[in-house]
């Protein structure tokens, strides 16, 4: 039976996702609710022209929720950030599935309140990582753990965009509803796919950012340890040129790098040569959802993972709020 989707949100993330999945057999987008009657039309839009009924269309997600949870089987959220918490701890208490866009929660009591709602009802909730759900981080992750090129040496990741401009007055730019700057939005995708191939918790960091006048921070970097010791660099740069990440993993038999949403990876020998895999990212999102609410996989990207996010992205602030004095995690 086609799995009964809702969508909060249709904003240009979700709206690529929609014309993905709107023609897959296996689900039915039931209801999308978004403030901007614009986007809401632009979803019928897509639908028609893949010769589906349009979604029921509602302007209040609470109302959707509410309205439509007994006809759903789960509802994917694709809002700023400070509403994400709200909306995933409404639709877990009413007994529905949820994909949460990332980062999960804007704050560590949120994500507590999270991880309760999530084992308390029962339900699956997976943030929509698309690195930690790709199976090139997976594939990766396993080769970390099991010393296929060698003990792990070090990790230097860097991720940058073309995103002060670009979002400039946009609500990715307002510390209340963002719940920070460009390490928070976009770098958040580097954070989680260092932690996910790495399998060891962070131990220590050391913090700096740069707003370069923007109300939010914009140039982010971070120096620390795991819990095993191997080091590792994080810097994000928001003003640069277009979106772009890259990952490398240092062994002593190879060099493996790989993008942040694990989209492509390549692993280099010792001669030079270089082997290069890619992998589709929105229905392997979809794909990922499906087979771990049916219990085909274990989640690869749940509310606990959410929870050791939210832990860093407080520990990379008190150390920036004290000019990268190390924070112990």
């Amino acid at each position: 039976m086609a799995l009964q989707l809702a969508i909060i949100g249709c904003g240009t993330k979700a709206t690529q996702y929609i014309q993905t999945w709107i023609s897959r057999d296996d689900l039915q987008i039931r209801a999308v609710m978004d403030p901007n009657p614009a986007a809401m039309a632009n979803v019928a839009t897509i639908a028609a022209a893949a010769e589906k009924a349009a979604p029921q269309s509602y302007s209040d997600w609470q109302q959707l929720l509410n309205t439509e949870a007994k006809s759903l089987d789960a509802v994917y959220i694709c809002t700023p950030h400070a509403a994400h918490a709200e909306q995933a701890l409404l639709a877990l208490n009413l007994g529905l599935d949820v994909l949460l866009e990332k980062p999960m929660v804007t704050t560590v009591a949120e994500a507590e309140a999270l991880v309760a709602a999530q084992q308390r009802s029962g339900k699956t909730l997976v943030v929509a990582y698309q690195g930690g759900l790709s199976p090139l981080v997976a594939e990766l992750r396993d080769a970390i753990a099991t010393e296929k090129y060698g003990p792990l040496v070090s990790i230097n990741a860097a991720i940058w965009e073309d995103w002060a401009d670009k979002y400039q007055g946009h609500w990715k730019q307002i510390p209340a509803i963002s719940g920070g700057g460009f390490m928070f939005d976009t770098g958040a995708h580097m954070m989680n796919t260092v932690s996910r191939i790495t399998s060891k918790p962070f131990a220590r960091i050391s913090a700096m950012m740069q707003n370069l006048g923007f109300p939010v921070d914009v140039v982010t970097s971070v120096s620390g340890e795991l819990s095993d010791g191997t080091l590792f660099n994080l810097h994000a740069s928001g003003r640069a040129i277009r979106c772009v990440s890259r990952i490398e993993c240092y062994f002593p038999n190879a060099i493996v790098r790989i993008c942040a949403w694990g989209r492509w990876m390549e692993i280099e020998d010792a001669q030079g040569n270089v082997v290069r895999k890619e992998q589709e990212a929105a229905n392997n999102l979809m794909n990922v959802f499906m087979q771990t609410r049916t219990g085909e996989i274990a989640n690869p990207s749940d509310v606990l993972q959410g929870l050791r996010m939210a832990q860093l992205w407080d520990a990379i602030k008190l150390s920036a709020s004290q000019h990268g004095v190390p924070v112990t995690l």
